[in-house]
């Protein structure tokens, strides 16, 4: 039989923690060899794409399809037992914000100073949001700096986010104040060209990069990266053949470390030392996550299942 998951039901079964612990979890197997995570493929037709990230861990396989080229467009996750019988669907867009947050939350916990508290956001919208819980479920948070361009919505969403969540959350008059405010800092937008300055940052910050990454539409800059002095990725691999990756022939892709080898190694943190993650989307870590969904959901009878003989 396979179970059919909505986002609502998502998240009912699946907390940020878990999301979280999944992601430690998937993590640790890649630092084992036992995540398999082959790069993300897919192919264009006229002006849309269809993407795929496939992986398998613990017996499962699955993969995660979604299209490019669409404003918004529907995504589906599915798992399979070793034995080629579906486990489980998931249907939007729930299940990838949550595994992209956590292992964000992964990145700030392995990576940031162990005394950083204050958390700035830039762009806090969907993602922004899943990375302000990932960070409250990593680190004892005091005080969270967040920005957009909209006023009006950014003083609302601050607002919310405080009622909440139950720690303080205030609107930054910039991207400037809140990068110049934080210790760990998430910039999570669709910006074109950098929305931060290696100079607005104080020693010791650790940053969280979300958005895009490719020549001529970023949202950090090689400023922020000739600074960091160590630079994560959770699938450094796969850059090597993106020619449109920003640091595409300037000799550091080769100083990118793989998040899953920095947590297993715990190396040593210099408290003045700024460091970058750069968030890509290891493939394999939906199918962890989804099995974690699929053994929560059987376990509270959530979602529609459909047995065999429904096929």
């Amino acid at each position: 039989m396979v179970r059919i998951l909505t986002d609502e039901e998502v998240s009912r079964v699946l907390t940020m923690a878990d999301a979280v612990a999944a992601m430690r979890g998937a993590l640790a197997a890649r630092a084992d060899g036992q995540l398999v995570s082959p790069p993300r493929g897919g192919f264009t037709a006229g002006g849309v794409g269809l993407r795929w990230t496939p992986g398998a861990l613990g017996g499962h396989v699955g993969l995660r399809l979604y299209m490019t080229g669409v404003e918004r467009g529907d995504q589906l996750t599915a798992l399979w037992r070793a034995d080629g019988t579906l486990r489980a669907i998931a249907i939007g867009p729930t299940l990838g914000r949550l595994r992209t947050g956590a292992i964000g939350g992964v990145a700030l916990d392995v990576m940031a100073r162990p005394d950083a508290h204050v958390l700035g956001i830039i762009g806090f919208g969907a993602q922004g949001w899943m990375q302000l819980e990932a960070a409250l479920a990593v680190r004892p948070i005091q005080r969270v700096w967040v920005y957009r361009r909209d006023a009006g919505r950014l003083a609302a969403d601050a607002a919310e986010a405080t009622r909440r969540f139950g720690v303080p959350v205030e609107p930054a008059p910039s991207a400037e104040h809140a990068a110049r405010a934080a210790d760990m800092l998430v910039t999570a937008t669709r910006a074109a060209e950098p929305v931060v300055r290696a100079s607005w940052l104080a020693p010791g910050v650790h940053v969280n990069a979300l958005g895009p990454k490719a020549h001529g539409a970023q949202e950090i800059g090689l400023d922020l990266v000739e600074r960091a002095a160590l630079l994560a990725s959770d699938v450094p691999e796969q850059y090597q053949g993106e020619p449109d990756f920003l640091l595409h022939g300037t000799g550091h892709i080769e100083r990118i470390r793989d998040l899953a080898a920095v947590m297993a190694a715990a190396p040593p943190r210099d408290p003045s030392a700024v460091t970058l993650f750069l968030s890509h989307g290891l493939p394999g870590t939906e199918v962890a996550l989804l099995a974690r969904a699929a053994e929560a959901a059987e376990a509270a009878g959530v979602g529609a299942v459909l047995d065999d003989a429904a096929w």
